[in-house]
């Protein structure tokens, strides 16, 4: 019985993040599809072979009804969550990937953005940092011996926002300072954080531990972390990464279905 709801739970899960993940390329594939013709009587062999599996089904009982029904609820829920994709992302010269005219956290993040359809905001200073990388160096060592809080140029609300993911460049083993100014001058109580970070050889560098520490009351989820380089010349990959990791997700919350219903 356990691995019959568990098949059921999984295969839940997917549908429900793949129908998420790509629902705008099947609206826009819609219009371009050719229109094709079925007679009669092909919709009433197809009702008839229907008909006869639909007789052969094992009958389920009633506990098991209840079962799936909460299951779907769970994952399912009732209204689709509110999404914002928060990231710092810079141009100029990036180790790894010469001089660049689109930040490489910018392009993870719009990808997540067209997946969840979600609404971006770019975090950034009220001042630019230099294109030049040695020069950007300097900058970001000093505000980081600082322990600086430069002020935004912009602010948002993340007030309507159910799920809020993050997305910064690895700077010195470390984020951005503008990025501590955002997460330490925000309510995140209640909301849920996915992080990300684009990177040339530096990996998570505990992005995870550091957000969670300046994002009070957050509930910080594993994050997704990605190559410059992946982004800049193989960003094809981009979507398939994004899916799996957010994939992974839905993996864990049926799990926790499953052990709930023993």
């Amino acid at each position: 019985m356990r691995s019959l709801i568990l098949r059921i739970v999984l295969i839940l899960s997917f549908f429900c993040f793949y129908c998420s993940a790509t629902a705008e390329d099947s609206l826009s594939a819609a219009g371009s599809a050719p229109a094709v013709n079925v007679s009669s009587e092909e919709v009433s062999s197809v009702s008839s072979d229907k008909t006869a599996s639909d007789n052969k089904e094992e009958p389920v009982d009633d506990e098991l009804k209840r079962e799936i029904q909460a299951i779907r609820k769970s994952l399912h829920g009732t209204e689709r969550k509110k999404v914002l994709v928060a990231y710092f992302s810079r141009t100029g010269e990036n180790p790894g990937v010469g001089t660049i005219s689109v930040g490489n956290t910018f392009i993870v993040a719009k990808e997540i953005a067209r997946q969840t359809r979600g609404t971006l905001f770019e975090i950034r200073a009220e001042y630019e940092y230099p294109a030049d990388y040695k020069q950007c160096l300097k900058v970001a060592e000093k505000e980081k011996a600082a322990k600086a809080r430069p002020k935004l140029a912009e602010t948002v609300d993340i007030t309507p926002y159910d799920e809020i993911y993050i997305g910064s460049p690895v700077w010195l083993e470390d984020m951005p300072m503008p990025v501590y100014t955002f997460l330490e001058s925000m309510d995140f109580s209640g909301k849920v954080i996915r992080p990300f970070n684009t990177h040339e050889g530096s990996g998570e560098a505990m992005f995870e531990d550091k957000i969670a520490a300046a994002a009070k009351n957050a509930e910080v989820k594993p994050m997704l972390s990605v190559r410059g380089a992946i982004t800049q010349y193989e960003s094809v990959k981009l979507p398939s990464a994004i899916k799996t990791w957010r994939t992974k997700e839905a993996i864990k919350r049926s799990q926790e279905i499953i052990d709930s219903l023993n």
